[in-house]
């Protein structure tokens, strides 16, 4: 089921009404339901599902009253977040967002209508350069010697993931959707920043030359 659609969340909305009715009130994941954030070690989706077979749901455009209701506008629109959820443990204070200033600024360009930026980065990637004044689309990510850039190119966009001075791949697509799911999934695969072999090395090979200095 699509975890976007009016009948899920509606019926995700019930589903921890549900909960929080038949839950002891001093425990911590009320506070985090109340909030509506759900158990991540729990099957959310699993369990809104089958209340959703129970009950004939609207699939009508929520009210802003249910869009208010457990944190459901931003269980709609996690990219309007500016930063990530993070639990804090507090009773009174559940739930945190860490972010930076330049997670800032990618949210709100994004929701001024550049639908071309990955906002949520896995591991150590982040945003080398983006300029929302270019009219020309271009944005640098980057991660230790690893970098993908994505720019318009004619009607498309040109895709390219380098290692250092190495070109590993270079692609054009029609649509940025599809450059974006490519960059994603090379950054799923290589999360961290680390060091090559070479740069090792030559980190070794001046740790030695300054011990040998020290001795002389």
């Amino acid at each position: 089921m699509d975890v976007t659609s009016p009948i899920y969340l509606r019926a995700r909305i019930d589903m921890i009404r549900d909960v929080l009715s038949k839950s002891d009130a001093k425990d911590f994941h009320v506070a985090l339901l109340r909030n509506g954030v759900y158990p991540k070690d729990r099957d959310e989706k699993g369990l809104v599902e089958i209340y959703a077979k129970q009950k004939d749901y609207s699939n009508q455009l929520l009210s802003f009253t249910e869009l208010c209701t457990f944190n459901t506008w931003f269980n709609l629109y996690p990219e309007k977040v500016c930063g990530e959820e993070v639990v804090t443990g507090s009773r009174d204070f559940p739930i945190t967002i860490n972010g930076n200033e330049t997670w800032v600024k990618n949210t709100i360009n994004h929701a001024l209508g550049d639908f071309q930026l990955i906002l949520e980065l896995p591991g150590d990637w982040y945003i080398d350069y983006f300029d929302p004044a270019n009219e020309d689309f271009s944005v640098d990510y980057r991660c230790g010697a690893y970098k993908i850039q994505i720019f318009s190119h004619g009607v498309g966009y040109n895709f390219q993931i380098q290692d250092g001075d190495l070109l590993l791949q270079n692609t054009n697509y029609r649509y940025i959707e599809d450059a974006n799911a490519h960059a994603l999934r090379f950054m799923k695969a290589n999360p961290l920043a680390v060091a090559s072999v070479s740069a090792l090395e030559i980190e070794a090979l001046a740790l030695e030359y300054e011990l040998q200095l020290k001795q002389l």
